[in-house]
């Protein structure tokens, strides 16, 4: 059901989105490799987030976000040929601010989940014309977890501890006031294809 779901929301979204008479289909096997990818990005990222923090406590789970996390999405990508971002519309990290591509599907997603039609396998994709390239786009939600909560939840679940830290690190930081099931923002992956 959710299979279907997903396809109609992608088929739906390339309407939606402007039809071009040289619009180039998504293929599943496309769709397939980027997911994978995406799904292994943020696994790999939970876990070092999740040992960081039982190695370390709740505190180190900021420096994990802050500096781990860009490194590993760097070089992420480039062992997998992909440009790899994690952007929100909420954004903490300046470099986590979304592009107009991403700003466009961000939005979709709060639509779909204002709606109740967002879940953990949602994702979207299109292939792109910028410049004399056409890229492959990709994005997939990231849906706030019981221990998100613990930096990007309500002031009753930010420790004093953690709330300093955060304010610190990140003066401008709008990554707060999330509940279990939010959408924090999504995985952004865009691969040349031409």
């Amino acid at each position: 059901m959710k299979k279907i779901f997903i396809l109609n929301v992608l088929i739906i979204f390339g309407l939606i989105s402007g039809c071009s008479e040289n619009k180039i289909e998504v293929s599943e096997n496309q769709i397939a490799g980027m997911r994978a990818t995406a799904v292994e990005f943020m696994k790999d990222l939970k876990s070092i987030l999740i040992n960081q923090i039982r190695t370390n406590g709740m505190l180190s789970a900021v420096s994990v976000c802050s500096d781990t996390a860009q490194i590993l999405t760097n070089n992420f990508g480039v062992q997998k040929g992909v440009y790899v971002k994690r952007v929100s519309l909420k954004n903490r990290n300046v470099n986590n601010a979304p592009d107009d591509f991403e700003k466009r599907v961000l939005n979709k997603f709060t639509l779909m989940q204002l709606n109740n039609e967002l879940y953990d396998d949602s994702e979207y994709a299109e292939i792109v014309e910028e410049g004399e390239f056409k890229y492959l786009r990709y994005l997939k939600p990231i849906l706030v977890q019981a221990e998100c909560l613990n930096c990007h939840g309500s002031e009753n679940d930010i420790s004093p501890e953690v709330e300093q830290l955060i304010n610190q690190e990140y003066p401008n930081d709008n990554a707060v006031g999330y509940k279990i099931g939010d959408l924090r923002g999504a995985v952004s992956l865009k691969k040349n294809i031409k």
